[in-house]
């Protein structure tokens, strides 16, 4: 690395010649720039940047990286990371000696002890003595020639990479002997070559170098200028190359170097080199160096740590895509950037400017410190002189009708005319007060305000207070302006604004709309705009109306209103200047709602500091040449809106990590997050390192969010109560210009679930609620079960305590009524008597026996009558007779014992059917059928009479019978369903359904019958 920086020094000494042919166009009509014009940033220890170092490349997707002695570190503009290439545990040395970044986007690193690696679409591959490299010997540098393969040069000679292996270029590929060798390649894609013995090329195809040039010194070296022409420095001077293949000059912007060197010319054609008396040096005007070339000759231009460089020790220099130019220390980082705004810089320190365009460009600047000897009056043309012949300070003035300038300030007022200054007369009560206005009316005549005073109006040789308008604002003006009427403007504290037409003055104030504060600007016109402390207003001749941006800082402490000759808006305020297109304006003086977006040029730019405020007024003018001059309060700067610097790069995103809890998650493809992941952290960035500060992002979380989050120019999005799912992140940014990356990056990830958050455990919990709504609907049928078991039992024991009443009432008080009866007719004498008696005795014998069969009934249960089946067909023989109709009875499934109680009540319900069906059906057939289900009883009756009609089904039976409805009410009490279906002439068909829990007595293993069946869907 010293061996390097020593040859880079020694071509310094004849670079003359190369500065004079190449660069034979200047920009005359320019002010020279010089490296403190540049916007400056430093990085060091203590902002995180690396020490020492020694080499540079940025690779196509936007990543700075440097090379030091500790090893790689890349940065975003804004973070610095050290990125580890060599394997983790690895022993060898991470001090970096070269980096170069090929088209392909990969980054090629070499060690100082030997050895190169390769990083590309993050895949590193690491080339040693294994491959073909020397062993222990460092890579001095990279280049690539027009095929894509990579050439390393060493001391012992270029080495190329062809299908993974390092290869020593020697008379194989065209030279005359292995040596020392400098490479270049062109635009065109031609590799050059400076050896001992001479120049070669190798030209794009092919596999060979020809030589041409054999006039050659050791330790030569070739550049390419930013024109596209190549010379060669050596030690007889430097030339160009000749020869009908070497690169002629190109109007072509340069492209940026894949690495960094000790000597740079830029894009605009300036050198810069680290290889001078001081730590950097730069011309901007390389042509008008007087030969013979020297060190001394770049004294004109020089930075060093005392101007803020990062150390005196400066070692290597780096123009990036956007036109930065990087500057590598010993101590840190340095970045020089292009300011659209330029500094005046006086000769002494100058604040509180004045300001008045002249001829061709020049700008007339008058200084106010408070009675400070630097207080005068100065010419820039373009550099800064001061006017002899004057020391006031001023606080207003203006160019007055005749060409003129009037200058006013705490010492009085002057005209300055041909190079003469003359005192003008001022009033006698404002002598030694500071001057804050001045204008001329159409009618010729002066007007003059004070600090803290009134504006007075000069008429002949006398000056009149308000100009002798009474309703003029006992005010002090802080702004007076004359429009193309001939109107005077005055701009006052407290929302006030008055426009005086000859003898008439209009004042408006806050009722009028003016909510500016103190208007401290007017720029009258078609559409008439005021600034002031507080924001900016539109008159439309009767009423003002605020006017908004997107940022709503931006148009307070407005000092400096200017339209230029394209309806471009300028604004000088508390934030810097401030650009609204025309376009933009015209929305919104149109739409009241409207907020304009703007071009903000601050201090990042080079603005000297905010607009400067109260005096003197105004802060913005136009000079003759279409520069826009700002009074800051740091310095006086300009502007030339057609050279305005654009960066039409779209920066590359990134996301650099995911951080869940205290864990940081690389990003990648299949990236899974823990369980029991919540809140997590996503970093990520922009490769636009010439305002990093400016870069807007946007970002998405997809499921999260709904739209588009704006987070303005933070590089992190933070999200809590994020549950088990899979996720999508999404970014998107713009560069300083506003250039959007649509594409920009988004990484899938994945936060897996805890135990309780797997579809297993739902499954379980929906099959434990499943279990627990089977358990309360079980319990619930038990319960059902049992108070219908409980009423059937309460209905049981009624009727047997009817029974028994009957029986021993009732009957027992018949039988004993008989027998007197009997004894009566015993002693009644033969005869038609007796027998009537005899025969009602019998009758009541038969009353009597059938109302025991009656109580018997009343006691009888299922107990003591044979099967179901049985029962229906021993009720059909009953109820038939000669002409009975055909009946039978099915039975479907295996017989099971029924409840004594329920038996009963189906008993009764049959019965009822059947004899329905008996006696008032007149059908031919009839069927009983009886179906022992696993889960329920059913029972049918059906035959093919005369059927019911619907009418009667619907009211549930004939008034004053009561068969249909007994039925249905036994079939309730039972919880079983009873369903009728019938028509006229169709028949009927009685079918009841009961739940076999109801119907059958228990058996062993019957519930986990029925759980089975139903959990397979087995018969």
């Amino acid at each position: 690395m010293e061996t390097t920086g020593i040859r880079w020094l020694g071509c310094i000494t004849g670079i003359g010649l190369l500065l004079c042919c190449a660069f034979g166009g200047a920009h005359a009509a320019e002010p020279a720039r010089f490296i403190k014009d540049f916007h400056h940033t430093s990085w060091t220890l203590k902002d995180g940047a690396p020490a020492g170092i020694w080499a540079m490349a940025q690779t196509e997707d936007g990543w700075l990286w440097l090379g030091t002695s500790a090893g790689l570190w890349r940065f975003d503009g804004v973070v610095f990371e050290r990125y580890d290439l060599l394997p983790e545990g690895s022993t060898a040395s991470h001090s970096v000696s070269a980096l170069f970044a090929s088209r392909s986007g990969g980054l090629w690193v070499s060690y100082s002890y030997g050895g190169a690696s390769v990083l590309e679409d993050g895949v590193v591959t690491h080339h040693g003595s294994e491959n073909g490299l020397p062993q222990g010997l460092p890579i001095e540098g990279f280049e690539e020639d027009g095929d894509g393969r990579i050439w390393a040069m060493t001391s012992k000679g270029p080495y190329v990479l062809e299908q993974g292996v390092w290869q020593l270029a020697d008379a194989r590929w065209g030279f005359a002997r292995p040596g020392d060798a400098v490479l270049a390649r062109d635009r065109t894609d031609t590799l050059w070559a400076s050896t001992d013995d001479g120049v070669y090329v190798l030209r794009t195809g092919a596999r060979r170098f020809e030589r041409v040039e054999t006039d050659a010194q050791p330790g030569s070296y070739l550049y390419l200028t930013n024109d596209g022409t190549l010379w060669k420095y050596d030690e007889k001077g430097l030339s160009p190359l000749q020869g009908p293949d070497v690169p002629s000059r190109s109007a072509t912007v340069s492209t940026t170097s894949q690495h960094s060197t000790s000597l740079l010319f830029d894009r605009e054609g300036a050198l810069w080199t680290v290889a001078c008396s001081v730590a950097l040096c730069r011309t901007e005007t390389p042509y008008a160096l007087d030969l013979p070339f020297h060190r001394q000759a770049l004294s004109r231009d020089m930075f060093s740590a005392l101007d803020g460089l990062s150390s005196d020790f400066s070692m290597t220099l780096l123009e990036d895509q956007e036109g930065d130019i990087w500057v590598g220390t010993k101590l840190g980082l340095d970045r020089f950037r292009r300011n659209d705004v330029t500094t005046v810089r006086f000769p002494e320190l100058l604040v509180y400017f004045a300001l008045l365009p002249g001829e061709a460009g020049a700008m007339w600047v008058g200084t106010a410190a408070d009675g400070s000897p630097t207080d005068r009056l100065w010419r820039l043309d373009p550099h800064p002189s001061p006017v002899p012949g004057f020391s006031a300070e001023v606080t207003a003035a203006y160019h007055d009708t005749d060409g003129s300038l009037l200058l006013g300030g705490r010492q009085g007022a002057w005209r300055f005319a041909d190079g003469k200054f003359t005192p003008l007369p001022i009033p006698k009560k404002e002598e030694g007060n500071k001057v804050q206005a001045i204008t001329r009316d159409g009618a010729g005549r002066l007007w003059m305000s004070f600090r803290a005073s009134t504006v007075y109006r000069l008429d002949d040789d006398t000056w009149t207070p308000r100009g002798g308008i009474a309703n003029l604002p006992e005010l002090h003006p802080t702004r007076a302006v004359t429009d193309e009427q001939g109107r005077v403007w005055l701009g006052y504290g407290q929302n006030r604004l008055a426009i005086v037409d000859g003898p008439r003055a209009q004042v408006f104030s806050e009722a009028d709309g003016l909510r500016t504060g103190t208007v401290s600007e007017i720029l009258p016109g078609p559409d008439t705009l005021v600034g002031g402390e507080l924001g900016m207003a539109a008159f439309d001749g009767r009423r003002f109306r605020p006017l908004a941006a997107t940022r709503p800082d931006v148009l307070t402490g407005v000092t400096g209103l200017l339209r230029t000759r394209d309806g471009t808006l300028w604004v000088n305020g508390n934030a810097g200047a401030v650009r609204i297109s025309a376009n933009d304006l015209r929305r919104a003086l149109a739409e009241p709602d409207f907020r304009m977006p703007f071009e903000l040029f601050d201090m990042l730019d080079g603005m000297p500091g905010a607009a400067q405020q109260v005096r003197p007024l105004p802060t913005l003018v136009e000079g003759t040449d279409g520069k826009l001059w700002f009074a800051a309060t740091n310095g006086l700067a300009w502007i030339d809106p057609e050279r305005i610097h654009r960066n039409p790069r779209p920066p590359s995103v990134v996301i650099r990590s995911i951080i869940a809890g205290d864990q940081r998650h690389a990003p990648r493809a299949d990236l899974r997050l823990p369980p029991g992941t919540r809140g997590l952290k996503i970093d990520y960035s922009a490769l636009s390192l010439a305002v990093p500060e400016r870069v807007a992002f946007r970002y998405r979380l997809e499921g999260v969010d709904d739209g588009w989050q704006d987070p303005g120019t933070r590089r992190e999005a933070i999200y809590t109560n994020l549950g088990p799912g899979h996720y999508r992140f999404q970014v998107i940014a713009a560069n300083d210009d506003g250039v959007w990356n649509e594409q920009g990056a988004s990484l899938a990830f994945e936060i897996e679930p805890t135990f309780f958050e797997t579809r297993w455990f739902l499954a379980l919990c929906a099959l434990a609620a499943s279990g627990l709504l089977w358990l309360l609907y079980v319990l619930r049928l038990r319960q059902m079960t049992r108070r219908v078991r409980q009423r059937l039992e309460e209905r049981h024991a009624e009727r047997e305590r009817i029974a028994r009443e009957l029986h021993d009432t009732l009957l027992q008080g018949f039988q004993g009524l008989m027998l007197h009866f009997q004894s009566v007719a015993a002693r009644l004498p033969q005869g038609e008597l007796r027998d009537g008696v005899d025969r009602a005795l019998d009758r009541a014998e038969d009353v009597l026996i059938e109302g025991r069969d009656r109580v018997r009934e009343l006691r009888a249960s299922s107990g003591d009558m044979p099967d179901l089946a049985d029962a229906f067909t021993a009720i059909a023989s009953e109820l038939g007779g000669n002409h009975a109709p055909a009946f039978r009875v099915l039975v479907e499934g295996t017989s099971r014992a029924l409840d004594p109680l329920v038996a009963d009540e189906l008993y009764r319900i049959g019965r009822e059917a059947l004899f329905n069906a008996f006696q008032h059906a007149e059908a031919s057939e009839i069927e009983a059928g009886l179906s022992y289900g696993v889960d329920e009883l059913r029972l049918r009756f059906r035959d093919n009479g005369r059927g019911i009609d619907s009418s009667l089904l619907r009211a549930g039976g004939r008034a004053g019978h009561w068969g249909l409805r007994g039925m249905r009410e036994r079939a309730e009490k039972i919880g079983a369903r009873l369903d009728i279906l019938s028509g006229v002439g169709r028949g009927t068909e009685v079918v009841l359904s009961l739940s076999a829990s109801r119907a059958y007595i228990p058996r062993a293993g019957d519930r986990w019958r029925r759980w089975i069946r139903r959990a397979f869907k087995t018969p």
